[in-house]
C-alpha cells in the first residue's frame, strides 16, 4: 500500500496537522507514464474526499490540472516572454500595450485558476463603455491566446475566455469631409510648415502614419511618384517605425500631380534653410517631415494640428484618416476603377476597398432617386 511521506493515508486520504490531502495518479503528457500526486490543503475530510473524486474523473478524462498559485500576472509574462520570439517586433508591442493597459490592471492580482468566463465577461463589459469596439476586440483575442497556452501548460483545465458573448460597442462611423471642406482646411494651412504634409496624405491616399515614415529618397521627383512601405506610429508611449504598412503588401507606388509635386519641392527648400539656420543642432535622419531640428515628428504632432485647425474653421470633428476616406470615396465616385484605387490605397483585396472607403453622399440618394423616376417616364 502507498503511504503519503507525512501521514498514514487510507482510500488515498491521508492527515497532516488539522489539514487533509488527497492522493491521485495523472499522466505525464511528455512519457504516457502515470505518476501519484499529492494534492493538501484541505480543512475537512469530506472536502479532501470530493476534491479527490473529481481529480480522478478528470484525471481519467486527461483534463486534470493540478491547483497552482499561479496569478494571472505571471502566467501572462511568461506567455508574453514567449510570444515576441514568434511574432513581428510591432505585434508583440501591441500585445505589451494590451497587457499593461487593460489586462493585468484588471485581472493580474487573481489566481489563474479563478478566473473565469463570467468575470471575463463583466471586465469587457466595463471597457466598451469607454473603448472602441475594436480595442475590445483585441482585449479578448489577447486573453483567448494567453489562455490557451496555460491549457496547453497544464494550468487550466479549459480557456474560460473562448465562448464568451464579447459586447458590442457602438460603432462610429466615418463621414468624410466633402471637397469643398477639404479645400478649406488645406487653404487655412497652407503658411504652415508642415502644409505639405497634409497635402501630400489628402492628395496621395496615404495613411498618416506612412506619409510620417517617408525620407527623400521614396520621393522620385522625375517619375512624379512616391514609394510607401513604412509606418510610424505611437504604442503607448513608444514612437516605433514598422518595415511594413497595414495592408502588408509591401511597397507600392503613388503617382502625383505636378501641383502637389511641386508644394513638396517648396517644402524641401525649406528644410533646407531650416537645416542651414539649425547648424550644428541639426539631425539628419533623411525624413520629409520633421521637427525643426531635423528628427521625425511625433505621430501626434499631425493630428494636433489638424483638430485645432478643424476647430477653429468650425468644422465637425472627423480623424485624421477621415481625409483617406475622401480621397478613395472621389476616386470611387469619380468613376476610377475599383483595382486602382485598391492599388493605390495599398489593399490587399477589393471587398476592404468597398466595404469600408465607398462612402455614399446625400445628393447622391437623391440623384439615384430622380435617376429610377427618369427610367420609368422614358420607358
Amino acid at each position: 500500500m502507498s503511504r503519503h511521506k507525512t501521514g498514514e493515508q487510507k482510500d488515498g486520504i491521508a492527515k497532516r496537522g488539522s489539514s487533509y490531502s488527497y492522493i491521485v495518479r495523472v499522466k505525464d503528457p511528455e512519457t504516457g507514464i502515470s505518476k501519484q500526486k499529492w494534492i493538501s490543503g484541505f480543512a475537512t475530510k469530506e472536502e479532501a474526499k470530493s476534491a479527490r473524486d473529481k481529480a480522478r474523473s478528470e484525471a481519467r478524462d486527461g483534463v486534470f490540472v493540478s491547483p497552482s498559485k499561479i496569478t494571472v500576472q505571471e502566467h501572462f509574462e511568461e506567455w508574453w516572454e514567449i510570444k515576441r520570439t514568434k511574432v513581428k517586433p510591432t505585434t508583440a508591442e501591441n500585445y505589451r500595450f494590451i497587457l499593461d493597459r487593460y489586462i493585468l490592471p484588471k485581472f493580474g492580482t487573481q489566481l489563474l485558476k479563478e478566473l473565469t468566463p463570467a468575470r471575463i465577461e463583466k471586465v469587457l463589459i466595463e471597457l466598451i463603455q469607454d473603448l472602441s469596439e475594436s480595442t475590445v476586440r483585441l482585449v479578448a483575442i489577447t486573453l483567448t491566446q494567453g489562455l490557451d497556452r496555460a491549457v496547453k501548460d497544464k494550468r487550466l483545465a479549459f480557456n474560460p475566455a473562448k465562448g464568451i458573448e464579447r459586447p458590442k460597442g457602438k460603432k462610429r462611423s466615418v463621414t468624410p469631409y466633402t471637397s469643398s471642406e477639404l479645400k478649406k482646411l488645406l487653404e487655412e494651412l497652407e503658411g504652415h510648415r508642415l502644409f505639405a504634409y497634409f497635402r501630400l496624405l489628402a492628395y496621395s491616399g496615404g495613411r498618416r502614419g506612412e506619409i510620417l515614415a517617408l525620407r527623400w529618397s521614396d520621393l522620385d521627383f522625375e517619375k512624379a511618384t512616391l514609394a510607401i512601405s513604412k509606418n510610424r506610429t505611437r504604442i503607448g508611449k513608444t514612437v516605433i517605425e514598422q518595415d511594413s504598412t497595414k495592408g502588408g503588401d509591401g511597397k507600392r507606388i503613388v503617382q502625383l500631380d505636378s501641383e502637389t509635386l511641386r508644394l513638396v519641392k517648396d517644402h524641401r527648400r525649406r528644410q533646407i534653410e531650416e537645416r542651414m539656420k539649425a547648424g550644428s543642432l541639426w539631425q539628419e535622419a533623411n525624413y520629409i517631415f520633421t521637427q525643426e531640428n531635423g528628427l521625425p515628428l511625433d505621430p501626434s504632432t499631425p493630428y494636433q494640428l489638424f483638430k485645432k485647425t478643424a476647430k477653429r474653421l468650425g468644422l465637425r470633428s472627423e480623424s485624421l484618416h477621415s481625409i483617406r476616406h475622401l480621397h478613395a470615396t472621389e476616386l470611387l465616385n469619380s468613376g476610377a476603377g475599383v483595382h486602382l484605387v485598391k492599388d493605390r490605397l495599398g489593399h490587399s483585396d477589393i471587398s476592404t476597398t468597398l466595404r469600408i472607403y465607398a462612402h455614399i453622399r446625400p445628393e447622391q440618394k437623391q440623384e439615384v432617386a430622380d435617376l429610377f423616376a427618369r427610367a420609368i417616364e422614358n420607358g
